[in-house]
Order: C-alpha cells, then structure tokens, then sequence
C-alpha cells in the first residue's frame, strides 16, 4: 500500500506550527484513515514544499483552498501523492503467496467444483506500484498450470494514489526490484532486461486491472463476487477499529468459500461471525463460510 514514511524537514521551508500539523492530520485520518501523528516532520516539509511550487505563502489559506475550493480537489490528489510512499516489493512475505498458488491449484483441479464456473477473481488491495497484483497474477497462473488447466483468472489491484496505480499500469521495474525474486519466474514471467528495468509479460498484464480505490469507501461492485482477497502490511496504517470496517467490507465482497489474506499479526483478535480461520502455518487467512 502507499504509506507515510518518516523523513527530516528541511530548515530553509516555511514551518507549520503544531494547530496546522493537526488540521492535516484529521484530514488524512478522515479521508483515507491513515495516522500520521508520529510522521509529523515529513508532513510538514512536504506540504511547505508544494506551498512554495503553488504560490501558496501561508499555510491556513493553502489548507482552506485544498478543503473548500473547486480546484481543491486536484491539489489535494497532487498532495496526497506527495505524502504517500509506495511500499511494496514483488512476493512479500512468501508463506502467503506459496498459499495463495496453492489454493489456487487446488481449486481449479478438475472435479473440484470451481474449474466449470467463471474466472477465478482476485482483489490485491492497496496494492502500492503493482508488485503485489502481478506477484499474485503469477501465482495463480502457476496454480492453474499445476493443475494442468488453461489460464483463467483476473486480478484487480486499489491504491489511493494516482501516481502508484499510473506506475503499476506500466509495468516495468528496475533489476533491483527483483532480486528476490525466483530466477525462473523473472525468465517466464518478465521480459529480457532492457537498461536496468524489465517488464511484466504481456499475458500476465492482460490479467491484471488498476484502479484508484480509498479503502474506506464500500466496494459494492464485488459483492459476492471475490475468490480471493490479498491485503497484507496495509490494515496496520489505520486504527483498530477501521481495520474492523475494512475487513467487514472484504467478507461482503468474497463469494461463498472465498478467501482473505492479511498480513500475520494485523488483526489479530478479529473472530468474524461467517468466516473461520484457516490452518496454515505463517499466514492469517480466513475462509467465508459457504451457504448452508
């Protein structure tokens, strides 16, 4: 997901006092959920940085433009690219991933009951630059092979940043974005380097969606309509009882006998009244209970 990461103002910038840090505090915290109170330092400097860029001299009218004006709409979406840092890296954490091709695989065999339907649909959520949504693209491409069936997936990847989702549509990363990444799948599943970069394989990006999503806002389309949900070190940025709404809107969107995935440790005392926990070492994922 894009976060805010801690980084030292600089001397020679305009300096919001302690009543301006918080105005933009809760409105990061109202409009995308995330705590920024211990990022103070970063925020303040890249906000006095697009003050000077804009023309802005003081700090409280900048702030009322951004929340009341008719082209504060746009500042804000260049702000909030500014603030956010796109954190993410291709197979994070691989016990998950090793799970999700597993699944995958397991499903779609024949006779299992889901091979004869629709695509198999998955949701990579605050899914940052794209490493995430490609990094599970190959997976369940790897998982229908093992099961010896012709591909059949689609992957939706959501960040709240623009910049992130126009990186992630393109698709190129440098060499040193997939150094640990397994050589075979860096010769089946990316293109040749080319300058220091490669390219996600135009099949798997063919799979794959990008999307500008908050995930405060219900995502109604996908009600009923997800095998699977990937969400992993993003529910940690929001307080614990956002997290509860998150995660209540991810059971919402699974179908029946879906699948959601977050990272170990994010919730861990969340005992949802139609999902049961699976058993699989290293990774919190929880199964939709299925319709009696």
């Amino acid at each position: 997901m894009s976060v805010l990461i801690n980084q030292p103002a600089l001397a020679e910038l305009p300096v919001l006092n302690g009543r301006q840090f918080r105005l933009w505090e809760d409105m990061l915290e109202n409009r995308i959920g995330v705590r920024v109170a211990k990022r103070q330092g970063y925020i303040c400097s890249e906000i006095s940085k697009r003050m000077i860029e804009g023309g802005w001299g003081d700090a409280d009218s900048y702030f009322r433009d951004v929340l009341g004006t008719l082209a504060g709409a746009r500042e804000w979406g260049i702000l909030l690219d500014r603030l956010l840092v796109k954190e993410t890296q291709f197979f994070r954490h691989q016990p998950s991933h090793d799970y999700v091709r597993a699944r995958v695989t397991s499903l779609v065999t024949p006779n299992s009951g889901i091979s004869s339907r629709s695509a198999f649909n998955i949701w990579s959520a605050g899914c940052a630059s794209g490493e995430e949504a490609y990094s599970l693209a190959i997976q369940a491409a790897e998982g229908f092979a093992a099961a010896g069936q012709p591909e059949n997936y689609y992957i939706v990847g959501t960040d709240v940043s623009a910049d992130a989702i126009a990186s992630a549509r393109e698709g190129i990363y440098s060499n040193s974005a997939l150094e640990q990444s397994p050589s075979m799948l860096k010769e089946k599943y990316f293109s040749p380097p080319d300058g220091g970069k490669r390219q996600v394989a135009s099949a798997v990006r063919q799979r794959v969606a990008f999307s500008i999503a908050n995930l405060l806002e219900k995502q109604t389309r996908y009600n009923n309509y997800l095998d699977l949900i990937y969400c992993q070190n993003v529910l940690v940025y929001f307080k614990h009882w956002r997290r509860r709404e998150i995660v209540k809107n991810f059971q919402a969107c699974l179908k029946p006998g879906g699948c959601l995935i977050i990272g170990p440790g994010e919730l861990t005392d969340w005992v949802p009244d139609n999902m049961r926990r699976l058993d699989v070492p290293g990774v919190q994922a929880y199964e939709k209970r299925r319709k009696q």
